[in-house]
């Protein structure tokens, strides 16, 4: 177990500087390294920040740091994170360390007012095309966003009112800076057709804007503007902020012409690229939406063929997710990229699946050298399409994959699955390989199998079976695939198939594959190489060759002759972190055993071929495709055969012997004895560990009786109580303001002291809960349901006692008030010790085994209850 740890404060005051540093600094040498070599030394510490958004772990983009001893200094927003990490890499190794942020002091909303565009109080009526400006004043919320709602005003008096809730206008968001957030509204002239929709609102509409903070809205005065009938003088601008945002389309008259004397017109070129809504808004924040706009401004350029790139900004590379050509019809062209149609993967990272993607776009114009970019928008990695079968990580740690099972069962484990490779079982693979080369193998393999998910007898067995064919009974290292073709082979290539194509083979290649001639000289074989994979050639593309000279640069290389820029920028991912640029430097893959096999490692998790070789004996259909093109080749006894044969041929009677596939327990389901008092939710898919706490709810699926809560933690079940979590209407889940039942799933929680002394929630306050996975998030997404609690209250029509049996509510999770008042005290407690406190709601046939599981009977207050449209809470 490593002994690399950080060192600091896991409970750090929001604006107060916290050092942090690791508590060794022992040289790590890199296996790949000669560890005696002149040139070790200690390599660097590395920080950064997660934060944990919808379930994942999202690494931040500003806070890398470098150091042995650095220091963060946390924002108020830190407080609403789910979940916040530091990270420390040196090399190999990796600390992590969970922190909670706590208040200086209490944030607040003092008010929010609206102003016109100048930050004045408006003295008379505003008119449609003009902006208005909200200010919220705020306490203790330095650099915090807040989010503000424009709404028309249909109710009688000022403040907001839930008549008014069908003509909610906007929503836009602003960042505090020196005690205020300002938001400007454009008032649209759209805006009046949603205030004369109810009723006719005479000459003067009325607008107002609400703050949400602590569940409540804080709402602004109301400002008059006039109705678009109105008889007032137009307002005059020179460019509204929507034109603004829009890129601009230049007028004949500041477009270049010909003069009488002959001159010629200015030349054409790209002026701005743009990222929009539909409607043709600029993107503030993360953007939501399924569909994206691309906006080309250009002079000169109308029906030129032009090429459109969607990429996602990353740190070592920008993966391609969209391209398209096309002719550009004017100056100003619009194209609609429908978002929900990329498939999420090609903009995964390789340490992190982010909840957002850094979307750009770059224009081309493709007769020319021309080219621009976007500036970068965040956008929600949800709106993409999602992949079948998505890596999620419920236990909420970086680099960890999700956990496997449904209910009463868990994925099966294999001991020989994780044991190290050993020399001897690679000698029985690479017969004539030295033994030094292979002791250096096995070590690669094993550091690196768990990172990348390559820890499977399948994984072992199916990558060294290419490894046994491509790099023979030696495993001799290939510096780089040779090119010295006979100009007739040279038709394996498709670029070598065109009539040019076959011109080009004959002037390159062997004259004649019968007599023996002299070998392709190196340029030709770089010519070679170039032309079947770089640009134009169709496999440049789909190999992320870019360059004239990309396919020589990134030719085949390595164990299992990895190719192609796009793969060597994924690989790069990787290895960069260890200070081996591999696209800087290819040939480094051909230099180093160490470097070839965990390239090799890294392809396998690539091509997903990690997962589709689990559990499949068919190399030839699913495996070897992936990897690259069957060829004609010699078998090991020197007669004719193929590529894709030969490896078959090395699975089924070599690799799959030498790990033992067939004594495999990979995938098997197991079953989970049921234990009494165990620190883990009733369907065993969560487990508390020693920073983390669950109040696991277990209600039957027919709510209209009770269930159950147990609160635990690592080393004991904390409390139990009797629970509902029945709505007044059980089949509107996931509707706004619905009164169903409370969704099932798991959710965040969060303490407050809310409502304290009212009938329906008791003396205690709530424990709001806000959901993450299931049912639970896609009835608390935005625009949803909100304000879901556990908490307690009346179970009779007069006083707030336990006389009676618990009462339904409007989709919170009911309790006892004897049972709240130690549920808080209890929750207050374990939060104090730094542990983070879930709730998970599950539901059971029947609810006889669970009472008899925790020795609990059932609540004999308790009855059968009634749903209706009309009950209160």
């Amino acid at each position: 177990m490593s002994d690399f740890k950080i060192i600091g404060n896991p409970d750090p005051v929001v604006g107060k500087e916290e050092f942090y540093s690791v508590n060794t600094f022992l040289p790590n040498v890199l296996p790949f390294q000669n560890p005696v070599s002149s040139n070790s030394f200690e390599q660097p510490v590395k920080w950064e920040i997660y934060i944990l958004e919808n379930g994942r772990w999202r690494k931040t983009k500003e806070n890398d740091k470098t150091g042995k001893r650095i220091s963060y200094t946390f924002l108020q927003k830190s407080l609403n994170r789910k979940g916040i990490r530091i990270l420390a890499r040196r090399g190999q190794d990796v600390a992590r360390l969970n922190v909670t942020t706590h208040p200086a002091e209490k944030p607040k909303i003092e008010s929010i007012e609206l102003l016109d565009k100048n930050g004045q109080k408006p003295a008379k009526p505003l008119s449609y095309g003009q902006t208005l400006k909200a200010r919220a004043h705020c306490l203790h919320m330095e650099k915090q966003k807040v989010y503000v709602t424009l709404w028309e005003d249909d109710a009688t008096g000022a403040g907001h009112n839930k008549a008014n809730e069908k003509n909610l206008i906007q929503t836009l968001s602003g960042v505090v800076a020196n005690g205020k957030a300002d938001v400007d509204f454009l008032l649209r002239p759209s805006f009046a057709k949603i205030a004369n929709r109810s009723k006719d609102e005479g000459n003067i509409h009325e607008y107002y804007v609400t703050v949400d903070f602590n569940k409540e809205k804080i709402a602004s005065n109301n400002v008059n503007v006039h109705d678009l009938e109105a008889p007032v003088a137009p307002y005059k601008a020179t460019t509204t902020p929507k034109e603004a945002e829009k890129p601009s389309n230049p007028t004949k008259k500041d477009s270049p012409k010909q003069d009488a004397s002959g001159a010629k017109k200015e030349k054409g070129r790209i002026n701005s690229v743009n990222l929009t809504d539909t409607a043709g808004n600029k993107i503030k924040g993360t953007f939501k939406e399924k569909q994206i706009k691309v906006w080309i401004n250009s002079t000169g350029l109308k029906g030129k063929d032009i090429s459109l790139k969607l990429y996602d900004e990353d740190v070592a590379s920008n993966d391609l997710l969209f391209q398209q050509e096309f002719t550009l019809k004017s100056d100003l062209h619009a194209i609609v990229v429908p978002l929900d149609t990329i498939p999420r993967s090609l903009g995964g990272n390789f340490w992190t699946e982010g909840a957002e993607q850094e979307l750009f776009a770059e224009v081309k114009v493709l007769q020319a050298n021309d080219l621009k970019k976007s500036e970068v928008v965040d956008v929600d990695a949800e709106v993409f399409k999602q992949d079948p079968v998505e890596q999620t990580n419920k236990t909420a740690k970086v680099g960890e994959g999700e956990k496997s099972g449904g209910k009463n069962e868990k994925k099966g484990t294999c001991d020989e699955c994780t044991k190290p490779i050993t020399a001897k079982q690679l000698k029985d693979i690479f017969p004539k390989a030295d033994s030094a080369k292979l002791e250096k193998v096995a070590a690669t393999y094993t550091k690196y199998m768990k990172d990348l998910g390559m820890d499977t007898c399948w994984n072992k067995a199916h990558l060294f079976a290419q490894a046994r064919v491509e790099s023979g009974l030696s495993l001799e290292l290939k510096e780089g695939e040779g090119f010295n073709y006979y100009y007739e082979s040279l038709s394996i290539f498709k670029a070598f198939q065109t009539k040019e194509g076959k011109e080009k083979a004959k002037l390159w290649g062997r004259p004649t594959i019968r007599p023996k001639k002299p070998g392709v000289s190196l340029e030709d074989q770089k010519k070679i190489a170039n032309w079947a994979y770089s640009p134009p050639a169709k496999k440049a593309k789909e190999i992320g060759n870019t360059e004239a000279n990309d396919g020589w640069n990134y030719r085949g290389r390595g164990l299992v002759q990895v190719t192609g820029k796009g793969f060597y920028e994924y690989c790069n991912l990787y290895t960069k972190k260890n200070s081996l640029d591999v696209v800087k430097k290819p040939d480094l893959i051909g230099e180093s055993i160490e470097l070839s096999i965990l390239s090799s490692m890294i392809f396998f998790k690539w091509k997903n071929l990690n997962t589709i070789a689990n559990k499949t004996h068919d190399v030839v259909n699913k495996i070897c495709p992936k990897v690259g093109n069957d060829v004609k080749i010699k078998d090991e006894k020197g007669k004719s055969s193929s590529n894709y044969i030969e490896k078959q041929k090395a699975f089924n009677e070599v690799t799959s012997e030498a790990f033992k596939i067939d004594n495999c327990k990979w995938g098997e389901k197991v079953e989970i004895p049921k234990t009494k008092g165990k620190f883990s939710t009733y369907d065993n898919e969560y487990s508390a560990e020693s920073k983390t706490a669950y109040i696991n709810v277990i209600v039957p699926k027919d709510r209209r009786t009770e269930g159950m809560f147990v609160f635990f933690d690592d080393t004991e079940i904390v409390q139990k109580g009797y629970a509902l979590a029945m709505g007044t209407v059980n089949n509107n889940f996931f509707e706004r303001n619905g009164k169903g039942s409370t969704p099932t799933g798991l959710w965040s929680s969060s303490y407050s002291k809310t409502h304290i002394g009212e009938a329906s929630y008791g003396d205690y306050g709530l424990i709001h809960i806000d959901g993450m996975t299931g049912d639970a998030k896609k009835a608390t997404a935005p625009g949803k349901r909100d304000g879901i609690a556990i908490h307690s209250g009346h179970t009779t029509k007069v006083g707030i006692n336990d006389n009676g049996p618990l009462m339904v509510t409007y989709g919170c999770i009911r309790v006892y008030n004897a049972d709240m008042k130690e549920l808080v005290e209890n929750y207050n407690k374990v939060k104090g010790k730094g542990k983070t406190i879930y709730v998970y709601v599950e539901e059971v046939d029947s609810m006889d085994d669970v009472y008899k599981d925790y020795d609990m009977v059932v609540d004999p207050k308790d009855k059968r209850r009634n749903y209706s449209k009309n009950a209160k809470q």
